[in-house]
């Protein structure tokens, strides 16, 4: 078969799971999907996952900020707050499902 499948609104919030048959272009929904898994169409990562996502975040925001502390650079006390912000992230209480709102602001 050639087709995909993509979210569809709904009037009641939620979503349909729909898939787009390429050939004929019948669609056919496959099942509702809550409004709260929009970003989960497929199921909700398990714990284990969860924390593989948010290592990942984890070690790209740093990754990102490394330049900040190379030795012919002066690294202000806010930046150094943020990496340790960063590299306190497996402490905090909603390790590791965390929300966007979770993680430390960048400074400029």
């Amino acid at each position: 078969m050639s087709g995909y499948e993509y979210l569809k609104p709904r009037d009641d919030g939620d979503y349909d799971l729909v898939y787009h048959n390429s050939v004929d272009g019948e669609e056919t929904a496959l099942r509702v999907v809550p409004a709260a898994d929009k970003d989960w169409p497929y199921g909700r990562p398990s714990n284990e996952e969860y924390e593989m996502m948010s290592r990942s975040e984890r070690e790209h925001r740093l990754m990102e900020t490394d330049w900040w502390a190379v030795s012919d650079r002066a690294i202000t006390q806010a930046q150094k707050d943020y990496r340790q912000a960063l590299r306190d992230m497996t402490t905090h209480s909603n390790w590791p499902n965390l929300n966007p709102e979770d993680w430390p602001v960048k400074p400029e």
